[in-house]
């Protein structure tokens, strides 16, 4: 009997969500649009976008939802739109009984800035995505200058996980690496401000504090190079001064190469 009783609850349960579906369906095809909420997360502490730009994009584009019916209203095109924006990461839009009409973004963050040999301006992102400079905003990340070059694929592309000449962005993709490791690190994240890419394409690093450089070479055994810094900070400069040398070297296996003032 207690089983029969489950049965005929779990079917009535279904049918009411079935009816109440259906009837909310058949509200929002008579529902007009009556405003769009353009919601993007504080949380990323990016400013590229706001609600101000999502409203000019929508404009430039000739499209116009307010007083609309929800159904005639096309969000996967919207979507794709804001898709093809190199600063919009995750984009999601959805209609309200009330007929608003929320466009949600989630904005790219990128971790590094890049000047290439040539001048020119680029973000790169955690994922590898690159973004082009923004008169609007500047975000205080890493900076890696140097021998960057640029070439003509990032016209056609802005990840480097899709560019097919994999070893002339080799640089590009090794910095990556290079700053998500620092950026693993708090002692390092806290240390190093700037990253250079000299013409062997050996990396260098300017820290924060003490007017050395630090030579790391290629992107082989990070770990261990860095270890060997932070020991060498810990146990080597603390002696003789954040000041005593000009160049602070770990190519080398298993040891510190430095060169004094």
């Amino acid at each position: 009997m207690k089983r029969v009783l489950q049965i005929l609850i779990f079917i009535l349960l279904v049918t009411y969500l079935v009816v109440a579906l259906g009837f909310t369906s058949d509200r929002l095809e008579e529902i007009k649009c009556s405003g769009i909420k353009i919601d993007i997360p504080a949380s990323d502490k990016n400013n590229f976008l706001d609600s101000s730009d999502i409203e000019r994009i929508l404009s430039n584009n000739g499209i116009t939802v307010k007083g609309k019916a929800i159904r005639e209203v096309n969000t996967r095109k919207i979507e794709e739109l804001f898709r093809k924006n190199a600063f919009v990461k995750e984009v999601e839009i959805f209609s309200t009984v009330d007929g608003i009409l929320t466009i949600r973004i989630k904005q790219r963050i990128p971790v590094v800035r890049i000047i290439t040999s040539g001048g020119s301006t680029w973000y790169i992102d955690n994922d590898g995505y690159i973004l082009p400079a923004s008169r609007k905003f500047t975000p205080f990340i890493l900076v890696a200058n140097g021998d960057f070059n640029m070439g003509t694929q990032l016209r056609e592309t802005m990840s480097l996980g899709k560019v097919s000449d994999k070893k002339f962005y080799k640089p590009w993709n090794d910095v990556l690496a290079l700053v998500r490791y620092i950026n693993s690190n708090d002692f390092l994240k806290a240390q190093v401000v700037q990253i250079y890419l000299n013409s062997k394409n050996e990396f260098e690093m300017i820290p924060r504090v003490g007017a050395h450089q630090i030579i790391i070479g290629d992107t082989s055994d990070l770990e261990s190079k860095f270890e060997k810094l932070e020991l060498f900070y810990r146990e080597g400069l603390r002696n003789v001064g954040w000041n005593k040398y000009q160049k602070i070297d770990l190519r080398f296996k298993n040891q510190v190469v430095c060169s004094k003032r």
